[in-house]
């Protein structure tokens, strides 16, 4: 997982991060329920929807070739507003970006478009320490090589093997089954707007008998990095960590959990093809399918205990 910054007190970031944590993640609406047993449609007065707004993101760093800052935009995605700033950490980190938060200077709101609009708080502005050796040319690069919409693909796992050096916990029979059984029912237990809206993706990193993390959003990748960045934010690090996804489990997640050192994936749904590429390149245990009565383990079998182990629902 990412390095604690050792002393973290920038004023901007904080004050960034108390709003984005408060942002509204959900509104009402009035609805017409239909149904075959009712003759005529009930008017609903009230259903929750997931609020989905756009997060822009812009990188600026010191280029050290012509010695002076430059800035581009970095990123545009759609998310569930709140916990932006653990967000763009999480984002930030598995596309190797940063590898601690010493080599973050700043990350504010941008000034807003309009005159009566001071920031924009659809956009955040991520200033990177100056000594941070950054080449945007090979970020282009990894974008083109990691893009869900684009060229994944076994070339894709041979570069992340280049690209990555991962500290993976090796210890054997460590993660009980019983509780593999339970982690989707826990991890369900802190999805409050699931419950209100249905409408968006859970993720939690469980360790030493409890949720270090959980994090929801509209989008599985985006709640997957606010959860590891706030795993950054509170300094919370654990060898022997279980990543629990509410759905399915594509490549860009095992990525995010290889650069998180996260040596355990646990999801409701099935994992791609490729994520099982990952899981056998890099020796992760790979769970799929989780009931309270069953799972399906795709790799890496020996981390589990039937009998019990050091990680147990406490």
């Amino acid at each position: 997982m990412l390095k604690p910054k050792q002393q973290h007190s920038n004023l901007g970031l904080e004050v960034v991060q108390e709003l984005s944590a408060t942002a509204k993640a959900s509104l009402q609406t009035g609805i017409q329920r239909f149904s075959a047993q009712a003759a005529y449609s009930t008017q609903v007065q009230h259903d929750c929807l997931a609020i989905e707004e756009p997060l822009q993101l812009s990188l600026q760093w010191f280029c050290q070739r012509t010695n002076q800052y430059q800035q581009r935009p970095l990123s545009l995605t759609m998310r569930t507003p709140g916990n932006d700033v653990a967000l763009v950490l999480g984002f930030l980190q598995s596309q190797n970006i940063i590898e601690s938060l010493n080599d973050i200077d700043d990350i504010r709101f941008a000034q807003g478009a309009a005159a009566a609009q001071v920031e924009d708080y659809n956009h955040l502005e991520i200033q990177l320490n100056r000594q941070r050796q950054f080449d945007w040319a090979a970020l282009e690069r990894n974008f083109a090589s990691y893009s869900s919409c684009g060229l994944c693909g076994a070339s894709s796992v041979k570069a992340l093997a280049l690209n990555q050096q991962p500290e993976l916990n090796m210890q054997e029979e460590w993660l009980a089954a019983s509780l593999i059984y339970q982690l989707p029912s826990l991890l369900q237990e802190h999805q409050p707007l699931f419950k209100q809206s249905g409408a968006v993706h859970g993720v939690g990193v469980w360790a030493d008998g409890k949720f270090l993390s959980v994090a929801e959003d509209i989008g599985r990748h985006n709640a997957l990095d606010k959860a590891l960045g706030q795993l950054l934010l509170e300094s919370q690090q654990a060898a022997c960590s279980v990543l629990v996804l509410s759905g399915r489990v594509s490549f860009e997640l095992m990525q995010k959990a290889l650069i998180a050192n996260i040596p355990v994936v646990v999801a409701v749904g099935a994992p791609s093809s490729l994520a099982l590429s990952v899981a056998k390149q890099f020796n992760i245990t790979l769970i799929g399918f989780t009931k309270d009565s069953q799972f399906n383990v795709y790799h890496a079998p020996w981390r589990i205990s039937k009998e019990g182990g050091s990680q147990h629902e406490s």
